[in-house]
């Protein structure tokens, strides 16, 4: 991770340099022990190691007569680069790049013979179509690298939103357990409240009877008339069973108590268990969705260049 950050940091300052087009300027070169009036430019997005090869590669097109590269240096004699001159002339190529850059520097510097170099002083006919050849070599090689890193950059940013995806794709899963275990507690803490309220209002109905019972069974005694009696027993006995049917009416409160009890701390575990998942997949999501940020950015410096 802090690699990317670091690659990505190099690749932004490269294109704002790149943003300015690359060119060719006059500098003296200098190629091992010998410093030759040079044209140099540069190669963006890119590594040394790519530009000898390719700078290599387009010079052995022209048929050189010798052509020797010792580690950054690159030696071509007489070769004959028609859009330049019809006559054989020397290329001198010093080619570097310091460390952790994305350019590589590219110096050249074109032999005429006899000292003389082309330049814009000594060569003025010359130098355009010298330095119009490497301009549009460091152009076209840079602008290869960029597409390459492009596709790179936009393969990695795939991958990386594809993964954020699949987390916040987790993160929807969990919250939907966790709304349904809501759901199920819910229904668990309503169906106990109406149990409880069942068992004091039956309490309170228990109670009624009870005494309704004790009332009915002080009118049955042999100093009461036998009609009073009688009615006395069956409004006992329609109490009685009222007080049955509220009896086991408790019992079954009191089952959807403990049966909504265990509903609760099923739950309860459910929705503690998948909240502790969520948290843990949001900060996944969080640090996800700045890799995005940083693929995106970086994507977007070369984009635009």
């Amino acid at each position: 991770m802090k690699k990317f950050f670091v690659i990505a940091a190099i690749m932004f300052l490269s294109v704002i340099v790149y943003a300015q087009r690359v060119d060719v300027v006059e500098t003296t070169g200098v190629f091992g022990k010998s410093s030759y009036p040079s044209m140099a430019t540069k190669v963006m997005f890119s590594d040394a190691k790519t530009v000898i090869k390719e700078f290599t590669n387009m010079m052995k097109g022209y048929n050189p007569e010798t052509l020797t590269a010792k580690k950054n240096l690159i030696t071509i004699d007489n070769v004959i680069i028609p859009a330049i001159s019809e006559n054989p002339i020397d290329v001198f190529a010093n080619i570097s790049q310091s460390k952790g850059s994305t350019d590589v520097s590219l110096v050249v510097a074109f032999s005429l013979g006899a000292n003389a170099f082309i330049t814009s002083t000594q060569a003025p006919a010359l130098y355009p179509t010298a330095s119009n050849m490497l301009k549009v070599f460091a152009n076209d090689l840079t602008a290869k690298n960029r597409e390459a890193i492009l596709g790179k950059l936009g393969k990695e940013m795939s991958k990386e939103e594809k993964k954020l995806a699949s987390y916040e794709k987790k993160a929807a899963g969990y919250q939907k357990s966790i709304d349904g275990y809501q759901k199920n507690l819910d229904k668990a803490e309503t169906k106990k409240k109406e149990a409880n309220d069942n068992i004091q209002s039956t309490n309170s109905k228990i109670e009624a009877s009870e005494q309704l019972i004790k009332d009915y069974a002080r009118d049955i005694n042999p100093e009461n008339s036998g009609d009073v009696i009688e009615k006395a027993s069956k409004a006992r006995d329609k109490e009685t069973k009222k007080l049955e049917s509220y009896r086991k009416s408790l019992v079954g409160y009191n089952k959807t108590i403990e049966s909504s009890n265990k509903d609760i701390e099923k739950n309860t575990k459910g929705k503690t268990k998948n909240e502790s998942n969520l948290s843990s997949v949001n900060k996944s999501i969080e640090k996800q969705r700045e890799v995005v940020r940083v693929k995106k950015e970086a994507y977007k410096a070369v984009e635009n260049q």
